[in-house]
Parts: structure tokens; C-alpha cells; sequence
């Protein structure tokens, strides 16, 4: 991702079982993480759907803004997303992978 850059990345959930969609109700919650490395304590980006992850009638959208990388040293971070289904069974849906923050040659300001 270009630092400072906007971005809408859909989430379809489905269960491992039958392949139904999962449709994330009031009380499930879905996070969104980065961190610089896996052993930091903090993350540098946090999406929920309280602030910053759209819940849509057969999925979720995760919204990046501007202010979310803009100040974040180009390299590569680690991200997941982990699911808490209202029932507590924890399922990280999307395992650490590489979250690569680029330079950018245009900027506005």
C-alpha cells in the first residue's frame, strides 16, 4: 500500500465447513491489526467495526484512511484479522502476512 493512500478492501466471511457466508451480527467482532513486528505489543493500525470495518448485508468492508499510514516509516509490517463470533470462539480468518508500506512520488498538501 502507497503511504498516505486511501483504500476499501472487501471482506467476505464463509464458514470453513459448508462454505455459507457468514454474516457478522451485532455482538461478533471482527479485527483488523498491524504491527510493525509480530513481537510488538502494539499495533500502528486497529480496524473494527466500531471504527473503521463497514458491516454489509453479506460482508464486511474494511476502510483505510489517509491519517492510517501516512506517518508510517516505508517497510513491511504484519497484519491479520481475527474473528470473535458473540459465542467467543476465536478464529484469526486471515493469518500474520506481509502489509507493505511503499513510497509515494505524487502527494497532495
Amino acid at each position: 500500500m502507497t503511504r498516505g493512500d486511501s483504500a476499501e478492501i472487501t471482506l467476505i466471511i464463509r464458514d470453513r465447513m459448508t462454505g455459507a457466508i457468514f454474516i457478522l451480527g451485532p455482538d461478533d467482532q471482527l479485527t483488523f491489526a498491524v504491527k510493525r513486528e509480530l513481537s510488538d505489543e502494539k499495533p500502528v493500525i486497529v480496524k473494527n467495526p466500531d471504527s473503521g470495518i463497514l458491516r454489509r448485508e453479506n460482508d464486511c468492508v474494511l476502510i483505510l484512511i489517509p491519517e492510517d499510514t501516512a506517518q508510517l516509516p516505508f517497510g513491511t509490517y504484519w497484519y491479520d484479522v481475527e474473528l470473535v463470533p458473540d459465542s467467543g470462539y476465536t478464529d484469526t480468518i486471515i493469518p500474520h502476512s506481509p502489509f507493505i508500506i511503499t513510497g509515494e512520488v505524487t502527494t497532495h498538501g
